[in-house]
């Protein structure tokens, strides 16, 4: 017996009613956490002095004992403790093997009477080397430490020194020519370098 007109075409509409439905997209339920306003900063290491561009030391046309004296504060902005070391780049045609140096670290008490100035220098108390208070090198300027990894660590009895921020500490800085005939016409440029690392 065939199905009625009537049963195939409410199959047939079936059919289609399932295929529209196929195409539908349900809404899910749904939820959201926000955190707004994260905020990362990297910190700082940062070292100032109070040179304002000028040279510490100066000898010209010296003869031989002739010596210079100056002295520099350097200070911690930074906002990272770090240690600190000392050493520094020479040129010139010789003259730093014939200059003593001898850097001693202390503070300015019971005031700060400016850059270069040595009036009120007191040297840190503690005998770092066994060659008096608070001096951190004794030597001839070629002598002195070159780069960062040679540098002089910047002491604290035990230990290097953390700096932290607003620190200050001075380094009074004295030369003298020796006593060498070698020495005459010779000449040398320093640069002195304090540099912090929070390593």
């Amino acid at each position: 017996m065939k199905p009625s007109r009537r049963i195939v075409g409410m199959l047939a509409l079936g059919a289609l009613v399932v295929a529209t439905a196929g195409g539908v997209t349900w809404a899910a339920f749904t939820a959201t956490a926000v955190n707004s306003g994260d905020e990362i900063q990297s910190g700082t290491v940062k070292l100032d002095d109070n040179d304002n561009g000028s040279a510490v030391l100066a000898l010209s046309a010296a003869e031989p004992g002739a010596a210079d004296t100056g002295c520099i504060k350097v200070t911690f902005n930074g906002s990272l403790a770090s240690t600190v070391r000392l050493f520094g780049t020479t040129s010139g045609t010789g003259l730093d093997q014939y200059l003593d140096l001898k850097v001693t670290r202390g503070s300015y008490t019971p005031s700060d009477p400016g850059f270069d100035s040595c009036t009120n220098f007191q040297p840190d108390v503690t005998d770092y080397l066994g060659l008096g208070a608070g001096v951190v090198y004794e030597g001839t300027l070629q002598g002195y430490p070159d780069s960062y990894a040679a540098g002089i660590v910047d002491p604290l009895s035990g230990g290097p020194e953390s700096w932290t921020n607003g620190e200050s500490h001075v380094y009074k800085l004295e030369v003298q020519l020796r006593h060498n005939l070698a020495a005459q016409g010779l000449n040398a440029t320093q640069q002195f370098t304090w540099e912090a690392r929070n390593q």
